[in-house]
């Protein structure tokens, strides 16, 4: 890499940052594999939005809803997935459906489900999506919106806005529904906090990752005390995540491209990250990345409970506690009980984020419409079979239900040494908004990793140059003029 020379200073940007459970009945379940690329996590948000009550009304154009739909074959439903015990959970709350569901490894489904949709066998009705592939698969004409399943919109008035918004075509049309929700907040080390930082506490640490220049200080600050071995952050691609969260303006207004001062300051704190050497240089959840967070070599990671659970062992759900016996004894000089800084804990990001998902999306070759909407409904509409799930774990697409889950004790996690994640997540959630054009952001994510790490590489000199290219480059990909 060329050297460069590094402002002193680095300018702020603030980043806002029920039905019965009948008999169950047993179902088919067959397991294929081919070959596809990973998916990845993705986020957006707009930091200004306050945490309020949803409105459908206020985001998606109610549109003409099919009102007889049924089922035009006796045949089992297909559903194609990515999650093992996706049938399980089918056999509890529809018994009675003959379901073939077709579990394929996450590495392999993109392109085994391609391929089933153009085949003439095991043709999927239903299929997962998860958040990189959904607004491909949005305006891809492969799937019905809910509307044509005689699903409306005015249903969805309980749900995390930002799902199905994400699910939206230009037209307000919605063509998928999640079920298990990833928003993300920051999940750190306290013990590392405390040595590297000087604290473990949320309070004190909320403050050291509030903004751009609050997370490189905390870097510099890691990195000095640990001599070089312990890290804030395992990689810099989470530093691209947050960022791509924290931009709300249009990219492109009136035809024309627009460059924020943002865009600068993410190059100069991705500049600094490196030639400091103040990330772990791992790539984003690769087994380096993982191993890096294991063996206490990098303090914190942005991230879902879903994340946690895959990379530190977080147990997410409900915990049966014990009411305390009360007490007049004081445990420390202040007679208020010390935390002991151990373990993980968490803390809102510096603005509102996710990092994955899965919907449920409908095959427009599907011969089973009510079957679809019926288990569309249950999965992300039906209150006895959400609170289930929520209490088994998942963090489902229901405001009342994960609020409650915030409120009650019995969430509160010993692995979080006291803290109950949904009272953090359930506000960021609810914060979480999508951009109004998002294929000009598929353009512009695209344009921008190709221009930092030609900056990175000394291909590209100056910020003027890149922001010059960055313009040419986008005004081509998308046909301005």
């Amino acid at each position: 890499m060329k050297a460069k020379r590094i402002g002193t200073g680095l300018m702020a940007l603030t980043l806002s940052l029920s039905l019965c459970a009948c008999k169950p009945q047993k179902k088919t379940e067959t397991e294929e594999s081919s070959e596809s690329s990973s998916s990845k996590p993705t986020t957006k948000s707009d930091p200004s939005e306050t945490t309020s009550e949803p409105s459908v009304s206020d985001t998606t154009e109610e549109t003409t809803v099919q009102t007889s739909v049924e089922d035009e074959s006796e045949d089992p439903i297909v559903i194609y997935g990515y999650e093992k015990g996706f049938q399980l959970t089918l056999q509890t709350y529809l018994p009675d459906l003959e379901v073939e569901y077709i579990y394929v490894k996450p590495e392999e489904y993109y392109k085994t489900l391609q391929e089933a949709l153009s085949g003439e066998e095991k043709v999927p009705d239903l299929f997962m999506m998860d958040a990189e592939h959904l607004q491909e698969w949005t305006f891809g004409g492969q799937a019905l919106s809910i509307d044509q399943l005689g699903i409306s919109s005015s249903e969805l008035s309980d749900q995390f806005p930002y799902t199905y918004q994400l699910a939206e075509n230009a037209e307000g049309s919605i063509f998928a529904l999640a079920y298990d929700l990833s928003p993300s907040c920051v999940i750190y080390n306290r013990a590392l906090a405390k040595e590297t930082l000087g604290s473990g506490d949320p309070a004190d640490m909320a403050e050291r990752v509030r903004n751009w220049e609050t997370i490189l200080d905390s870097a510099r600050l890691a990195n000095m005390n640990s001599e070089g071995t312990i890290k804030l952050l395992a990689d810099r691609e989470q530093v691209h995540r947050l960022f791509w969260a924290a931009h709300t303006e249009e990219w492109v207004k009136d035809g024309q491209v627009q460059v924020g001062n943002d865009l600068q300051q993410y190059f100069t704190l991705q500049e600094t990250l490196l030639a400091e050497s103040l990330t772990g240089e791992k790539e984003w959840n690769s087994r380096e990345w993982r191993s890096d967070l294991a063996t206490g070599q990098a303090v914190m990671f942005f991230g879902s409970l879903n994340t946690a659970a895959d990379v530190i062992g977080y147990v997410p759900g409900h915990e049966e506690k014990e009411e305390p016996e009360a007490s007049s004894e004081d445990t420390s000089e202040t007679g208020e009980e010390e935390i002991e800084e151990t373990g993980w804990a968490i803390l809102p990001a510096p603005t509102a984020m996710y990092d994955g998902g899965t919907w449920l999306m409908t095959s427009a070759s599907t011969d089973k419409k009510a079957t679809c909407a019926q288990i569309m409904r249950i999965m992300t509409l039906d209150e006895k079979a959400m609170t289930d799930m929520a209490v088994g774990g998942k963090f489902v697409n229901s405001v009342k239900i994960m609020s409650s889950c915030a409120d009650d004790p019995n969430f509160i996690s010993d692995f979080l040494n006291g803290q109950n994640p949904y009272a953090v997540l359930v506000p960021e959630a609810l914060k979480i908004q999508v951009p109004a054009n998002t294929e000009v952001d598929k353009y512009v994510d695209s344009e921008i990793k190709i221009l930092l790490q030609a900056y990175l590489d000394g291909e590209i000199e100056t910020f003027e140059e890149v922001k010059e290219q960055f313009i040419i480059g986008l005004e081509e990909l998308l046909a301005l003029s």
